[in-house]
């Protein structure tokens, strides 16, 4: 059975996804971030530190370096938008377990 401490940080985590998404949409105008797809967020224990982890079709390295560039806009924006005690630094990682997934279905299927 799960904590309700973990139940707590999931629903954080959801709610992280869902915002940071809506913000890309509507607030940030960086053209290198492009269309990109927050896939997860990974929140520690003591809720001071987000691991959020970006898919692009184009590749994600360029819009990583440019959310990471924007960490501190999107930080403020959440801090407005969310009623957290603690908000957690936020940190961008281009995210392959789709290409991981990719390769093992070609590794199955030959």
């Amino acid at each position: 059975m799960r904590s309700i401490d973990m139940n707590r940080m999931d629903r954080i985590e959801s709610l992280l996804v869902a915002e940071i998404s809506q913000a890309i949409l509507r607030d940030l105008n960086d053209p290198r971030i492009g269309l990109v797809t927050i896939t997860r967020a990974q929140v520690s224990k003591d809720l001071s530190h987000a691991r959020i982890f970006v898919s692009s079709m184009d590749g994600a390295e360029g819009a990583v370096e440019a959310l990471q560039g924007s960490a501190g806009f999107l930080q403020s924006l959440l801090g407005k938008r969310l009623r957290l005690k603690r908000l957690p630094k936020l940190s961008f990682e281009a995210d392959d377990s789709l290409s991981k997934l990719d390769r093992i279905n070609r590794l199955i299927r030959d």
